[in-house]
């Protein structure tokens, strides 16, 4: 390889990362934030009487369940091919233990775990959220 050949090669600028899965990262976790805050709203009407909540709040558990796994298929995309960092992919799944263990907390009426351990879950999925929408 000549010398000219290697600064050819050395000045080439790298082609930048897709943009992609940050926005699919930004939407996912934005989406399970709201659906997990929503859970809060659901388990409040239950405890003021409206007890149809009930249902509400066991099925956007689910739905939430289900959000929280696509923002972690989305955090490893943001890994790659978006060149991103890996600890959105550890906070996501981290998340989606927490749901999974929420919803078996819920369905055990194990309250006294339930309800704090909600509350934490939302807190963390709203940091993700923010996180992603800062960067």
């Amino acid at each position: 390889m000549t010398s000219t050949e290697a600064t050819a090669t050395e000045t080439t600028p790298t082609q930048a990362p897709p943009r992609w899965p940050f926005w699919l990262f930004r939407v996912t976790t934005l989406v399970t934030a709201v659906m997990l805050f929503d859970q809060a709203v659901f388990a409040g009407q239950f405890m003021s009487g409206s007890y149809d909540a009930l249902h509400t709040h066991r099925e956007n558990a689910t739905f939430a369940g289900l959000s929280v796994l696509l923002s972690t298929i989305a955090a490893v995309l943001v890994r790659r091919p978006g060149r991103g960092p890996w600890w959105p992919i550890a906070g996501a799944a981290g998340v989606f233990g927490l749901v999974a263990l929420q919803i078996a907390l819920g369905f055990a009426r194990v309250l006294t775990v339930h309800v704090p351990l909600g509350v934490a879950t939302i807190l963390l999925a709203t940091v993700l959220a923010v996180w992603a929408w800062r960067r």
